[in-house]
């Protein structure tokens, strides 16, 4: 029996063509299904969503029928990270893993934080989170709509109630399944609320196996951000524009005084409310020894010389005037909110931050006291 061997090679390369082919589909995440409620089709878009951080990123587009039926692919070297799915013209979005596999999404347009996701075990752990936290937005909604079956007391202990049922199931996730997508993203997500010991203890959980991934080197970078600006390490030293837009202003210079170190912006309302105290402070405890930095994350001179004009801010005052949290100076105090305030001491040591109001007296006052009685 003759084999014809050109015929029989093209047989075998196409073969091996093919299984190569579905191995790589293998590795990608395909997500389809069907969401209803559509009139026309439309673009569809899976996007990593940033938060208060910046737009969002598009990473894929393609289309979803009038009928409601789509599948997009998402190659391996963007997945296993939460995503959203949104349409064009609908407003909200739908959450998915984007684990190597097939996901599914089943839904309506109108309601898209209820759509049935499965397919794979991630995004099986994501949907249970997410009837978890339904059920308990379903129990708060009951109680604030039946606010006088409730004491002020009864509501309070309810939702002290919800909020340790809440931790406790993120808790024990984190401990029970240390190599989940799902439980370092829900790990990541009070990152911005947390200390970096309370950080660095989270993130042995998922040492070493997500020693790479996106989130976990943010945690561990957010870690070190403040590390290095905790009370009692050196303050992150910076020279930055005063008020004319021309000198600079260096806060090392200021060696040998008591800097209370001031972040606000012209455009934070609590921040001009808490510069009336500022100034009682500086009245206070500047013939003492006090010096005040008010730092401006504006990024617009002009706003920012009015409202020193308008608030009567004397005292040293500084910007980067590139405004914000992309102020390289807020990045590295880990500025996630305004006001906020450092102590830092004639050595150039944080005393403490995160002091206002009645607990900034307190703290100024047990410098000064012990500093005249010295």
């Amino acid at each position: 029996m003759k084999i014809n061997k050109t015929k029989w090679v093209l047989t075998a390369l196409g073969l091996s063509l093919l299984s190569l082919q579905g191995f790589a589909q293998k590795k990608d995440c395909i997500v389809s299904g069907k969401i209803t409620g559509l009139d026309k089709e439309s673009k569809i878009f899976v996007v990593r969503n940033n938060g208060d951080h910046g737009p969002s990123d598009t990473l894929q587009q393609g289309t979803i029928k009038a009928s409601g039926e789509f599948s997009i692919s998402l190659p391996a070297k963007i997945s296993e990270e939460l995503f959203e799915l949104r349409i064009e013209g609908v407003r909200a979005g739908v959450s998915f893993i984007a684990e190597k596999g097939r996901v599914g999404l089943i839904g309506d347009k109108t309601k898209l934080y209820a759509c049935e996701i499965n397919g794979t075990p991630e995004n099986d752990r994501w949907m249970a989170y997410q009837r978890f936290t339904q059920s308990q937005t379903k129990k708060s909604n009951e109680v604030m709509m039946n606010r006088q079956k409730y004491t002020q007391e009864e509501r309070v202990a309810f939702f002290k109630k919800m909020d340790i049922e809440k931790k406790a199931y993120t808790d024990s996730l984190i401990k029970k399944c240390s190599n989940s997508i799902v439980s370092l993203y829900l790990a990541k997500i009070p990152m911005m609320m947390m200390k970096h010991d309370e950080i660095d203890a989270i993130l042995k959980n998922f040492t070493p196996y997500f020693s790479k991934h996106p989130y976990y080197i943010a945690m561990k970078h957010r870690a070190e951000v403040l590390r290095k600006s905790a009370p009692g390490v050196i303050a992150p030293d910076f020279t930055v524009f005063q008020p004319d837009g021309k000198s600079k202003i260096t806060l090392s210079s200021f060696r040998g005084k008591y800097v209370m170190l001031d972040f606000w912006a012209s455009w934070c309302v609590p921040c001009r409310a808490e510069n009336v105290h500022t100034k009682e402070m500086y009245e206070k405890y500047h013939p003492l020894g006090l010096e005040v930095i008010s730092f401006s994350l504006d990024h617009q001179l002009d706003a920012w010389k009015n409202a020193l004009e308008k608030d009567g801010l004397v005292w040293n005052n500084a910007s980067d005037l590139i405004g914000g949290l992309k102020s390289p100076v807020a990045k590295a105090y880990g500025i996630d909110g305004i006001p906020a305030i450092w102590i830092i001491d004639p050595n150039g040591k944080i005393i403490t931050k995160g002091v206002r109001g009645e607990a900034l007296d307190k703290v100024l006052e047990s410098i000064f006291i012990q500093k005249a009685k010295g």
